[in-house]
C-alpha cells in the first residue's frame, strides 16, 4: 500500500471527531467540589494538580541501594487538572508529566516538567481552557483541528533507537530530550506519517522490531504499524472494524498480534465529549482480531462475552499455533466511565473489578477460551513482564493487586505487588501500608542475568500522609520481605500511568 493513499483514506477519521466548538460544560463548581472531597478522603490528594510545572530533587534514601541498579525510570501520567479555573471532568484528562528517576547504584535523584504540548502552550497564552478532551467539554471550546492539537501525552514512555517519547492515545508521540526533559515538539517515524495515531503501549520484541496500532473512530479503521529496530517503518496497514471502539492495549506474539474490541462502540449522534459518545452493550460480544504479522490482510476475527480490558502482561505462540496471553480482566468499563469521572470531583464511585485471566487462540482451528488465573479475591492491574522476553514466552509476571478478604485499604486503589510463577503456580506479594498508593511496578533485570532470573522490581508510590513521592525496590525474588531500598523525595506528585526504565 502507497502510504501517502493510506494517510488519504484515514485523514477523515481522528479519535476525536465529531466534538463541536459550541457545545458547553456543566458542574462549572467542580474544584469546589473536589476541595471538598479532599478533605474528606486525603488520600485524593493523589487526584489533586501538581502544584509546580518543574520539580527537581535528591531522594533520601532508606536501607541499602543496589550498586548494580544504575540507570533511569521515566514515567508518564495526567498532572494538570486544573487550568485556570476549569477542572477536567476525569482523570485521563491531565496533562501529561515527564518524571525521571535517576539511579547511579549509590542514590536517586528526581526531576519531572510538564510537557509542553499545543494545547497546554496555547492554553497559557489564552489563560484559559480551550480545547475538549477525552470527557471534558470547557465553556466555548476552540475547535479541533486535528488529533495532536488535543494531544495530552500523559499515558505513557517509549525508549527506541535512541529516542524518547511520551505516548497518548490517539495521536503523535512526543519527542523528550532524556536529560532535560525539555519537549522538542510531536516525533513521525516518516514524513507521511506525521499525526497517524499512534498508541500509548506499543510492544518492543527483544530485536527491537517495534509493533503498535492505532484507532480512527470517526473513520471506523484500526492502523497497524511495523518498525524496525532503527525507528523505520517497514510497513504500516488498515483494518476496517465497525463498529469500533476503544483499544488501549494489545498482545504480539511470534507470529501474531491480537486485539481485543469490546462492545464499548463509538456512536457519536450530536455535541458530547468523546467518552460519552461511546455506549456500553453488555449483550453484544467482544471481539477478538487475530493478525498475522507478514501480512497484515490475513486476519480472523473471534468472539468472547462482553468485557473491558486495560491491560495484557504478554503473549506468546508455542509450534502447534495456540496462541497465549494473560491480562487483567472487568466485566465492563465502568470504572473508566463512572469512577474516574467522579473522583475528579471529589466522588468516591466503586467501578467493577478486574481479576487476572488466561486467554488461549488455536489459531488453526480458530477457537478462543479463557479462564481465571487466582481466586476471585485477588483484584489485579498493570501486569508486566521481563523486557527481554517480550512477545516470547515467559514463566513470571509483576503486577499490582488487591485481596478482597483482607482488609480494605483506606484509599479505592491496589495496595499489593505481586509476582507470579507460571510454572509453580505460586503468588508472592508485598502489601503497603494503608497510607501509600503504589503505582506501576516493573521487572528490572540484573545486568548480565538470564531472563527472568536475578533482578529488582521497582516501582513509585504517593505517601499520602506524609505528602511524599517514593520508589521502592524490592528483589524480584522475594517481594513478600518488603523494600530492600527506599527513596523518598521531598515533595509529592499526582499519581500517574506507565513507565519504562532505562539501563544506564
Amino acid at each position: 500500500m502507497q502510504r501517502r493513499n493510506f494517510l488519504k483514506s484515514i485523514a477523515a477519521g481522528t479519535a476525536l471527531a465529531g466534538l463541536p466548538p459550541g457545545v458547553r460544560a456543566t458542574n462549572a463548581s467542580w474544584g469546589d467540589q473536589f476541595a471538598s472531597g479532599l478533605a474528606r478522603h486525603p488520600w485524593m490528594l493523589g487526584y489533586q494538580s501538581a502544584t509546580d510545572q518543574d520539580y527537581g530533587a535528591t531522594a533520601e534514601i532508606r536501607g541499602k541501594w543496589p550498586n548494580e541498579l544504575v540507570g533511569t525510570l521515566y514515567r508518564n501520567g495526567p498532572a494538570q487538572h486544573d487550568v485556570y479555573g476549569y477542572r477536567y471532568r476525569h482523570w485521563f484528562d491531565g496533562d501529561g508529566m515527564l518524571q525521571a528517576f535517576n539511579m547511579d547504584g549509590t542514590g536517586v535523584s528526581h526531576h519531572a516538567k510538564l510537557i509542553e504540548t499545543h494545547k497546554v502552550v496555547a492554553e497559557r497564552q489564552a489563560q484559559r481552557a480551550l480545547y475538549p478532551g477525552f470527557a471534558s467539554v470547557p465553556p466555548n471550546p476552540a475547535p479541533v483541528t486535528g488529533p495532536d492539537i488535543v494531544n495530552v501525552a500523559n499515558i505513557s514512555v517509549l525508549h527506541h533507537h535512541d529516542k524518547l517519547l511520551a505516548l497518548w492515545e490517539a495521536g503523535s508521540p512526543w519527542e523528550m530530550d532524556p536529560d532535560s526533559l525539555e519537549t522538542e515538539g510531536t516525533y513521525a517515524f516518516s514524513e507521511n506519517t506525521q499525526g497517524v495515531p499512534f498508541s500509548a503501549h506499543p510492544r518492543v520484541e527483544a530485536d527491537g522490531t517495534l509493533w503498535n496500532f492505532g484507532y480512527l473512530s470517526g473513520a471506523h479503521l484500526l492502523v497497524l504499524w511495523h518498525i524496525d529496530a532503527k525507528g523505520k517503518v517497514v510497513k504500516m496497514g488498515k483494518i476496517t472494524a465497525d463498529p469500533i471502539t476503544m483499544v488501549h492495549d494489545f498482545v504480539v506474539t511470534e507470529r501474531h498480534l491480537v486485539l481485543m474490541l469490546p462492545p464499548l462502540n463509538y456512536e457519536a449522534t450530536g455535541p458530547s465529549s468523546f467518552l460519552d459518545a461511546h455506549k456500553w452493550h453488555a449483550d453484544e460480544p467482544t471481539r477478538v482480531l487475530v493478525i498475522d504479522k507478514s501480512d497484515f490482510d490475513n486476519h480472523f476475527w473471534l468472539e468472547l462475552p462482553s468485557q473491558w480490558v486495560f491491560h495484557y502482561g504478554n503473549g506468546w505462540e508455542d509450534e502447534q499455533g495456540v496462541i497465549r496471553f494473560d491480562a487483567a480482566r472487568a466485566p465492563d468499563p465502568l470504572v473508566m466511565m463512572d469512577s474516574f469521572r467522579e473522583i475528579m470531583r471529589g466522588n468516591v464511585v466503586p467501578g467493577s473489578i478486574s481479576h487476572h485471566h488466561e486467554y488461549q487462540i488455536d489459531t488453526k482451528n480458530r477457537r478462543i477460551t479463557e479462564a481465571p488465573m487466582f481466586g476471585m479475591n485477588v483484584e489485579s492491574e498493570f501486569p508486566c513482564v521481563d523486557p527481554r522476553i517480550s512477545c516470547r514466552r515467559n514463566s513470571r509476571l509483576t503486577m499490582l493487586s488487591r485481596n478482597s478478604l483482607k482488609p480494605a485499604p483506606a484509599h479505592t486503589s491496589l495496595n499489593e505487588v505481586s509476582t507470579f510463577d507460571f510454572d509453580s503456580g505460586e503468588r508472592a506479594f508485598y502489601r503497603y501500608p494503608d497510607s501509600q498508593i503504589p503505582e506501576e511496578h516493573l521487572f528490572v533485570p540484573r545486568p548480565g542475568s538470564k531472563p527472568e532470573t536475578e533482578g529488582w522490581v521497582i516501582g513509585s508510590a504517593l505517601d499520602w500522609q506524609q505528602q511524599k513521592t517514593l520508589l521502592n525496590v524490592f528483589n524480584a525474588e522475594a517481594v513478600q520481605d518488603g523494600p530492600v531500598a527506599t527513596a523518598t523525595l521531598p515533595y509529592h506528585l499526582p499519581l500517574g500511568l506507565h513507565g519504562k526504565f532505562v539501563h544506564g
